[in-house]
């Protein structure tokens, strides 16, 4: 590690930059006044003009899908030098790349989540789903996180990956802390790293990062000895026009996708719920209807999706919305603020299951960096809300045990107690 580290954090709201209130626990669990402000007051710079907020729903479109906006934000001031050597290796991150190594490998990922695949998955999940409504059906209370949606996430996401049911244990171990190690490279640029992290934090990312790394470059050697049906084994057989992924690469890939997989859906199955909770009207509606599940995932993924921001780097002088940005500037992409935009959506912080949504909400990112496993997510989802919405009688939130975990760019919530009639 290089850098001189501190335990000091700059206070919510301090410095100028808004993005830093965030941190503030009561602000996390209903951050969409602040992004409304954010996106009314148009384009903002802060940090003495090296980053630049966007909320409104067209800038923000239009960013994540320009070719001058690079998702590589490892030479921004605000982080070079923190995450170096080893612990960089060993978290890089299809997500973090740009041109051309991002489009070579999203490529040959994409292989392995085609409709047809993702589709295949779904008695997987309905298997899993039914087996914890077992476990819960009649004690008439459930915590949503870490009974349901929890579960579900990383138990497709080890299946998909053929994880053996005796090293799960090891991985839900590092989960948290992998999860948070992916917000470094936004965080660390949009707000800056020593705002958000401290010393100790940092070196068990890099710590963390490395063991996941090492059990993932095992994995796949068990697999090049004896290839299965699973993502793994897909990877490495995976090839177009004479390439294939590296050894390094698929190690990376799996790490990535792992996080990325099972937090994301988590986020959007337990975010689901509690807006149906909220909105027992709609809850009414997906029950005499079950055929909406789809349009209800979809209303979630608009009205709280499981990621609220991104961070980008402008590669060259790059006008959006009149704002002209020059080279190297820290462009934020404030995803959640663009979809409860009134100029795109109509009465946008409104959660509604019929909603004709004739803007594709920014849940899953756009352009090249567009999710590759959005399927196999809202298929989760889908599976998930439907069987909560139609197998519990009159369930109710607790909202005194909403509590929302530390992570800023990939929200949610680390408990949600809900009561229901056995």
């Amino acid at each position: 590690m290089s850098g001189e580290l501190t335990d000091q954090r700059t206070a919510p709201g301090a410095g100028g930059n808004p993005l830093r209130s965030l941190m503030d626990h009561g602000i996390r669990a209903n951050p969409y006044p602040l992004f409304g402000e954010l996106r009314e007051a148009g384009p903002t710079a802060v940090e003495d003009g090296s980053v630049v907020l966007f909320g409104e729903y067209e800038h923000c479109s239009q960013i994540l899908r320009h070719r001058d906006m690079g998702s590589d934000t490892s030479e921004a001031p605000s982080i070079k030098g923190f995450v170096v050597d080893d612990a960089e290796r060993a978290g890089s991150s299809i997500f973090f790349m740009d041109q051309p190594g991002h489009g070579r490998q999203r490529k040959l990922v994409s292989k392995s989540f085609t409709p047809r695949i993702v589709k295949s998955f779904g008695p997987q999940i309905t298997h899993i789903v039914d087996g914890l409504f077992e476990d819960f059906r009649d004690k008439g209370e459930l915590d949503v996180v870490t009974d349901l949606a929890y579960p579900v996430s990383i138990g497709i996401i080890c299946d998909l990956f053929g994880i053996p049911d005796d090293e799960r244990d090891m991985l839900k171990e590092w989960s948290d802390d992998l999860a948070l190690s992916t917000e470094l490279p936004t965080l660390g640029a949009a707000i800056g790293v020593l705002n958000v992290f401290t010393r100790d934090e940092i070196n068990r990312f890099g710590s963390v990062a490395m063991a996941a790394h090492a059990y993932f470059a095992d994995l796949i050697h068990r697999r090049r000895k004896n290839p299965g049906d699973d993502l793994v084994s897909s990877l490495l057989a995976t090839e177009s026009n004479g390439e294939r992924l590296t050894r390094f690469e698929v190690t990376s890939v799996l790490a990535t996708l792992f996080v990325a997989a099972h937090e994301s859906t988590t986020n959007l199955i337990s975010g689901g719920i509690l807006a149906l909770l909220r909105n027992q009207d709609q809850m009414a509606v997906l029950r005499e209807n079950p055929g909406l599940i789809t349009n209800v995932v979809d209303e979630s993924l608009r009205y709280d999706p499981p990621v609220h921001l991104a961070a980008r780097m402008a590669r060259a002088r790059t006008t959006i919305g009149g704002y002209d940005l020059d080279p190297g500037t820290i462009v934020v992409v404030l995803m959640a603020a663009g979809n409860r935009d009134p100029r795109a959506y109509e009465n946008p912080d409104v959660f509604d299951v019929n909603r004709k949504i004739r803007n594709v909400s920014l849940a899953f990112g756009a352009g090249a960096h567009f999710c590759i496993g959005s399927g196999l997510a809202k298929l989760e989802a889908e599976i998930a809300i439907s069987a909560f919405a139609q197998r519990l009688k009159h369930p109710e939130v607790d909202e005194s045990s909403l509590e929302y975990r530390r992570h800023i760019v990939v929200r949610g919530l680390e408990h949600m107690k809900v009561s229901f009639q056995p």
